[in-house]
């Protein structure tokens, strides 16, 4: 979910051949949505087990949701008018999550996980929290779309991992890498494309 940092894929990668299980729920915190698919290069390559990556990298995404809920409910637009600028929430976003909330609440969320929000999963989140949504309700609704949205993320970066070892030359395995970071940037730019027709 992005209430994320920019991380390179080769540098995330890294990262996670080197210490493994120990680093996945801070990076997934940090980095969103690129880590799940850089476990399913990483498990490709040997480097994980499917059940405790799978669940680690749940638990990061999932700590960040449970970080906005509580901003939310504990400061609600006074956050916003303070601190919005920097974390990219404005009063217009949780405006827009409100009308989305009221009439889908537990659907949203879920579907938020599922399409990260079309670049409004932080209000939405935030604003779950602000509207006193019960926590568990929120939970269960955060925690299914998580689950789907890992194993989807898992099984891209599986497939790429896969290619790449199917392939003999440095262009191929080149032109894959290539392709990979192509598909994951045009998804971002569907993603503020969007969220800039919503808003």
């Amino acid at each position: 979910m992005p209430h994320t940092v920019s991380m390179d894929p080769a540098t995330l990668l890294a990262l996670i051949a080197h210490y493994r299980y120990v680093i996945l729920v801070p990076v997934a915190f940090l980095a969103g949505f690129p880590t799940g698919m850089a476990v399913g290069v990483a498990l490709r390559l040997g480097y994980l087990a499917l059940v405790p990556a799978y669940l680690c990298i749940m638990l990061g995404e999932l700590i960040g949701d449970i970080m906005w809920y509580w901003v939310g409910y504990r400061w609600g637009e006074g956050f916003v008018k303070r601190f919005g600028k920097y974390v990219g929430l404005s009063e217009a976003h949780v405006s827009t999550a409100k009308r989305l909330f009221g009439r889908y609440n537990q659907r949203i969320l879920f579907f938020s996980k599922l399409t990260t929000g079309f670049g409004l999963a932080i209000p939405i989140l935030f604003t779950a929290g602000m509207t006193r949504m019960s926590f568990w309700r929120y939970m269960r609704a955060n925690l299914s779309g998580q689950f789907f949205w890992s194993g989807g993320l898992i099984a891209v970066g599986y497939f790429f991992g896969d290619l790449y070892l199917s392939v003999d030359t440095v262009f191929e395995r080149i032109s894959i890498v290539t392709t990979a970071l192509i598909a994951a940037a045009a998804f971002l730019g569907f993603v503020r494309y969007l969220r800039s027709r919503i808003l």
